[in-house]
């Protein structure tokens, strides 16, 4: 990838990240309530219960409590700060938007977690951790934008501990509608790119463990229920899809593999 299209894709980011007014203080309810809730509840947005299934699997695996965590193109910082607030011994984060790091440092001050919270602005292909510093690192749809770059899984190896996982929740294109999706949309200004299971497998070979557990499928019509005035009925058809989904793979296990979203473990 050309220098001159990483910097367009960075210049993109900056102007994204942009904002006049002080970012809202980040608290432990207000994440839960509005990110990780079910979108069928009535909260959050239409990807909020995916991260709450995220957020359920790395608990199953040791969660981030007393640990080293890597906020992984962490934006504005709002998971940084909630991983700090929920018993994170420190977090690290980095994004490639210097806007959205010191944007994020001054709520990190303002919350009195500059102890415990440290962020940078870096590139992805060139960390400047040190080898085994990190017990846990957390992306959240972080990979269809770093996949082209070189190194990148090399690097998450590199800085974390032997044994260590990182995590990430993404949108893989092995879902039949996301395929299209980018069939038809073709190159973006931000850098996205469509990604798959068998080239997550194979760039990330050089970790012990690679797991793709595959999400949501039919519910996916989320993203266009979502659009509909807030009510009972939006609340019943997403809560139906979502119940679709559940019976399905609980039948046929193997339909996880065509899921719109894919929670990925990496184990060095």
């Amino acid at each position: 990838m050309s220098e001159g299209k990483k910097q367009s894709e960075k210049d993109y980011h900056e102007s994204f990240y942009q904002r006049d007014e002080p970012l809202p203080e980040i608290t432990v309810e207000g994440v839960e309530r509005n990110l990780l809730r079910p979108c069928y509840e009535g909260n959050g947005d239409h990807y909020s219960e995916n991260r709450g299934a995220f957020h359920q699997l790395i608990r199953r695996y040791g969660g981030w409590e007393g640990k080293r965590v890597l906020d992984y193109a962490c934006g504005f910082g709002d998971f940084a700060v909630y991983y700090g607030l929920t018993g994170a011994a420190r977090v690290d984060g980095f994004d490639i938007a210097e806007t959205a790091i010191e944007l994020a440092r001054e709520r990190v001050e303002r919350q009195g977690l500059a102890d415990r919270v440290h962020l940078e602005p870096m590139d992805a292909s060139a960390l400047r951790y040190e080898d085994d510093s990190f017990d846990l690192l957390i992306g959240h749809g972080v990979i269809h934008h770093v996949i082209k770059y070189p190194h990148i899984f090399e690097e998450m190896h590199r800085v974390l501990r032997p044994g260590a996982r990182a995590f990430f929740v993404e949108g893989l294109a092995d879902f039949p509608l996301w395929k299209l999706h980018w069939k038809i949309k073709g190159e973006v200004p931000e850098g996205d790119v469509p990604i798959f299971a068998s080239e997550i497998r194979e760039k990330a070979a050089h970790f012990s463990d690679v797991h793709v557990e595959g999400d949501t499928f039919f519910h996916s019509a989320k993203r266009w229920i979502w659009r509909a005035k807030p009510g009972p009925l939006r609340r019943g058809i997403l809560r139906t899809t979502h119940g679709i989904d559940r019976a399905l793979f609980r039948v046929f296990p193997p339909l996880r593999r065509w899921g719109s979203f894919s929670y990925l473990v990496l184990t060095k």
